[in-house]
């Protein structure tokens, strides 16, 4: 009865444990800057990168913000590179949204169509966080 028992729970450590490392590398968010998204992109890794929840970083390309009600289109921008997100309106804008603020945006690449879905967008005016020059 012990040997049966133990079988038993061995048997479900392991299920738990395929279970847990399976669902936590296909869920897991990638955090990539757009140069380094791009690369990824050039290294023929588009389908891999279509498959997960993504969150890119860049700064908004001045002029580009066209809002539609709760939902946007813009473009970011890192090192060159440019990618064109279209945010869902899920998540309302962030007050800090703007030209030329760093943003970070989450959500999934559409290789077909070479644009980026966002279902939330984070930024920060970096004016509004710079030290001041005076001392």
């Amino acid at each position: 009865m012990r040997t049966k028992l133990a079988i038993f729970f061995g048997l479900c450590a392991i299920a738990l444990t395929i279970l847990v490392v399976s669902s936590s590398t296909s869920a897991a968010q990638v955090h990539l800057k757009l140069h380094e998204f791009d690369a990824e992109l050039a290294k023929g890794n588009a389908s891999t990168l279509t498959k997960r929840h993504l969150t890119l970083y860049g700064k908004v390309k001045e002029g580009t913000i066209e809002r539609e009600g709760v939902k946007a289109k813009f473009v970011i921008v890192d090192q060159g590179k440019e990618l064109v997100v279209h945010h869902s309106g899920k998540n309302l804008l962030p007050d800090t949204f703007q030209d030329g603020a760093e943003a970070g945006v989450e959500g999934t690449y559409d290789a077909q169509r070479k644009v980026f879905t966002s279902h939330k967008v984070m930024a920060k005016c970096a004016s509004r966080y710079e030290a001041s020059a005076k001392k």
